[in-house]
């Protein structure tokens, strides 16, 4: 009878166990690549800051202004707010992975900063430790 008492008690106390190491929190992995907009980017910065990033835009890489955009727009018409400064070479040798992108979209993963703003603070942020630079040509409007 001692065992029909006990047996339950020990599955409640292992099942309630669980249950709270099943709701602690996890912390956040800094390591873990999160894919986010540019817009998500520049609007929450500090949301972001350190954490590696996955994001789509237009980039120009020039001499203390390599960077990406929302659009290229937003490039021609200088306006850096829109955009990140990137941690890369600011000249696109060819074969290099600047050129690669290079007035185009593309796709880069990197750490964001969000109290790196680039050349004379023109920019909302920027991405650093760049582990991934390539186009992005997907269009929707080529048959």
């Amino acid at each position: 009878m001692t065992t029909r008492v006990i047996l339950p008690a020990v599955e409640a106390a292992a099942l309630a166990l669980t249950a709270a190491a099943q709701q602690r929190p996890v912390p956040p992995d800094p390591d873990r690549l999160v894919d986010v907009s540019l817009i998500r980017l520049i609007a929450n910065p500090d949301a972001f800051d350190g954490k590696r990033v996955r994001v789509h835009g237009f980039v120009r890489v020039e001499h203390e202004g390599t960077s990406v955009y929302l659009h290229r727009e937003d490039y021609v018409r200088a306006l850096s707010r829109n955009g990140l400064w990137l941690a890369a070479s600011d000249v696109a040798v060819p074969g290099s992975r600047e050129a690669a992108v290079n007035n185009r979209y593309a796709l880069i993963e990197g750490r964001f900063s969000a109290k790196m703003t680039g050349h004379r603070g023109m920019w909302s942020g920027a991405i650093q430790d760049i582990t991934r630079m390539e186009p992005w040509d997907f269009d929707r409007d080529k048959k």
